[in-house]
């Protein structure tokens, strides 16, 4: 009966141990997601974002009707004192996608480093180290985490939905030298070892050939068809579906006029 009363007593030890790691694991991961959001929140005083219309967002024919649209203005001078990896501004209306973007020497270092450069699991959105920093390439792609509590790059998955798209199909992208209407066109689930993350094409066919094969794969129906002569920009994050799943999101590169 002792040596019961003993082995009872450490599988209860070992039990309260584990529920005592799990709880100090999720302190510790509320705690980082804390930061990471708190970091990126201190930044909305460096971008200047416009009136949020009464209506839902026009469509693409609709803006180029009505004159255009007004654009959020970034104080990049200030940001690339913070941080001269920066690149851009992304920013979907009527979404929490409102970061800044940067570009590393590798596509590691800003998964786990904020902003500020300050280590943290939240990470960055960055874009890829092949692409060139003004986003002139025929296809460029920026990364962000997944994040559980809704930051970074969660609200991407929800263009799983078609009404979703239908809600948000513009995003903006802004440069220090230029500005970008983003036509979305695009986005499905992808296994990494798929051809989504490709930035050089052979040949024009191939281009084509990849951006028919996005649009027939895509979750959502758009009447944007890309041309071979335009540029794609494609925004990645995780998704669950399987076993390193991805949820890519494609749009035509629009300079503003």
């Amino acid at each position: 009966m002792k040596i019961k009363r003993i082995i009872c007593t450490i599988l209860i030890l070992i039990f309260a141990s584990g529920i005592v790691i799990g709880a100090i694991q999720l302190y510790k991961q509320h705690r980082e997601y804390s930061e990471g959001e708190d970091s990126y929140t201190d930044m909305d005083h460096y971008v200047k974002l416009p009136e949020e219309p009464k209506e839902p967002s026009p469509s693409p024919t609709d803006e180029t009707e009505s004159g255009g649209r007004e654009w959020p203005v970034v104080d990049f001078a200030s940001l690339q004192e913070i941080n001269p990896d920066i690149v851009g501004w992304i920013y979907i209306e009527g979404t929490e996608i409102n970061y800044p973007v940067v570009q590393g020497r590798d596509n590691q270092y800003y998964l786990k480093h904020l902003f500020s450069g300050e280590w943290n699991g939240s990470g960055c959105i960055f874009l890829d180290s092949r692409n060139r920093l003004d986003f002139s390439d025929r296809h460029s792609i920026i990364y962000g985490h997944h994040m559980k509590n809704g930051t970074m790059f969660s609200g991407l998955t929800e263009y799983k939905k078609q009404e979703y798209y239908n809600k948000h199909p513009i995003a903006l992208l802004l440069t220090p030298d230029k500005n970008y209407e983003i036509e979305i066109f695009g986005g499905y689930v992808a296994s990494v070892q798929d051809k989504a993350w490709e930035v050089a094409f052979p040949s024009d066919s191939d281009f084509t050939e990849w951006l028919d094969k996005a649009r027939e794969r895509s979750c959502f129906t758009s009447e944007i068809t890309p041309a071979v002569t335009d540029q794609i920009l494609t925004f990645s994050t995780c998704s669950y579906e399987f076993n390193n799943a991805r949820f890519v999101l494609l749009g035509v590169l629009r300079p503003e006029e």
